[in-house]
């Protein structure tokens, strides 16, 4: 099962897997949030975000006509922080095999340096000069032998092994949340992953040349993924979601909170007349300029990257408001990026997740991505292990303590 505990839904997704990282969706359920459930992304009530996970499970649960033992979990937020890093280690002898001590000395080395480093990151964000931080999940991305790309490293020789590690961290306090929340719902918990992630991940192919930008807006983030030949460079959030446009669109009009979310989800759907229409429409095009400068800021802070890939893949609820697509595809915000040319914007679908089938019939909007994102996710948790894998799962076992 996929669990995605969203600010405004939470979202369970029931699949079995088929083998080689495929599956096929049985089963899905969704209960909606109170307003004070979660914000941010953040776990506010956790008693009721855990009366909500039951809701959605068991609609899953029925609908499939089996009880799941194993759970992926979904988790998002301002302060949770991925990042690729790359680390090249120098052999002393290049005739001797690599053996799996030398490649956990490797994985441990990398491990330390991004926790460090991704520590004074959230430090000098949060104003708090230390900062608990749990490691969130971690997978490889990236193995070369002097310069050639392998699979497993053991066994070959070399004089130089480059490892590229994708880590995802999160404050103790929202991961701790989190935790406490898969305890009660009582399933083998295979991953906590970071949702971004899993999205860049859920449109993966073998050529290592697949490069784009992920962005999905949820109710009160969004979530932006960057992937550069076939790998996840890093993964960063920011606080503006479907939630904000609503609170203006309620300020606006001067109604209730709940009365201005049918009302863009009217909009959305281009159900309201036309002087309606217009109204919204002003009141959505200041608020997208807000949020537009909000990917322009999460895309400088890649530092690490050159030039930004030419394709936007949008998904999420929020991501219904016309103006959001419309923003992107203007020309200026281009201007002030990296980027080799205008980039082209298209709405993810569920049928462009290869791995999955959905015998359900019922998830087809770019909204139901990110449960299936994080079901694809868990179909690599299941089955042999590689070698290089089990070494860093203990590694990350150390750091999780």
């Amino acid at each position: 099962m996929a669990l995605d505990i969203g600010t405004d839904v939470v979202k369970a997704v029931i699949c079995e897997s088929e083998g080689n990282g495929r599956g096929k969706i049985l089963g899905y359920g969704r209960k909606q949030q109170k307003l004070g459930d979660m914000q941010s992304g953040v776990v506010m009530d956790i008693s009721s975000v855990i009366s909500n996970c039951h809701i959605a499970i068991r609609e899953a649960e029925n609908m499939a006509g089996v009880k799941v033992t194993k759970m992926i979990l979904g988790i998002s937020g301002e302060l949770v922080k991925g990042a690729t890093m790359t680390t090249s280690y120098v052999r002393r002898d290049a005739n001797t095999k690599i053996d799996l001590s030398e490649l956990k000395n490797i994985v441990h080395k990398v491990q330390w340096r991004a926790f460090d480093h991704v520590r004074g990151e959230l430090a000098d964000e949060t104003g708090y000069s230390e900062i608990d931080v749990k490691l969130v999940n971690a997978a490889i991305v990236d193995v070369r032998i002097d310069g050639y790309k392998v699979g497993n490293p053991t066994g070959f020789q070399g004089k130089e092994v480059t490892l590229g590690i994708f880590n995802a961290f999160a404050p103790l306090v929202h991961y701790g949340a989190l935790q406490t929340i898969s305890c009660e719902i009582d399933k083998e918990l295979l991953a906590i992953a970071a949702e971004p992630y899993a999205l860049a991940r859920c449109l993966e192919n073998d050529d290592g040349q697949f490069g784009a930008i992920f962005i999905d807006v949820g109710s009160g983030t969004t979530d932006i993924a960057v992937v550069r030949d076939g790998t996840v460079e890093g993964t960063k959030m920011f606080t503006l979601g479907g939630r904000t446009f609503t609170k203006r669109l309620a300020q606006s009009l001067n109604i209730s909170f709940k009365e201005a979310e049918e009302i863009k989800l009217l909009y959305s759907e281009d159900k309201l007349e036309r002087q309606s229409h217009k109204i919204v429409r002003e009141a959505m095009k200041s608020d997208c300029e807000v949020w537009l400068s909000g990917v322009i800021l999460t895309l400088e802070s890649f530092t690490n990257i050159d030039m930004l890939p030419s394709k936007i893949f949008l998904s999420g609820g929020g991501a219904h408001l016309p103006e959001i697509k419309e923003t992107l595809e203007g020309m200026e915000w281009v201007k002030s990026l990296p980027f080799s040319r205008k980039p082209q914007i298209s709405f993810l679908n569920p049928k462009m997740i290869s791995n999955l089938s959905d015998e359900t019939k019922i998830m087809r909007d770019h909204q139901d991505i990110m449960p299936m994102a994080l079901a694809n996710l868990g179909l690599s948790f299941i089955g042999e292990e590689q070698p290089l894998s089990k070494v860093l799962k203990k590694v990350v076992r150390l750091m999780q303590i």
